[in-house]
């Protein structure tokens, strides 16, 4: 019997106030504290929000996060 992974996708919102990058490490390290097998993200989307009354912009990205199932 051949045994074939099996993965799951989820997706998570990572933001940064420097850039759309640590945007994404930040949805990865959030990732990685409660999921095992991560294979990669993918990035769906990335915009920024802006907060005209304080002068900031928020970077902000939705990522899928596909991992791998244990057996």
């Amino acid at each position: 019997m051949i045994i074939v992974p099996v993965y799951k996708s989820i997706e998570l919102v990572g933001t940064s106030e420097q850039n759309w990058a640590d945007a994404v490490k930040e949805a990865y390290k959030e990732a990685k504290k409660s999921l095992r097998g991560i294979r990669n993200l993918t990035i769906i989307q990335s915009d920024v929000k802006v907060k005209e009354d304080v002068d900031k912009l928020i970077y902000r990205v939705r990522c899928q996060v596909n991992f791998q199932l244990e057996k």
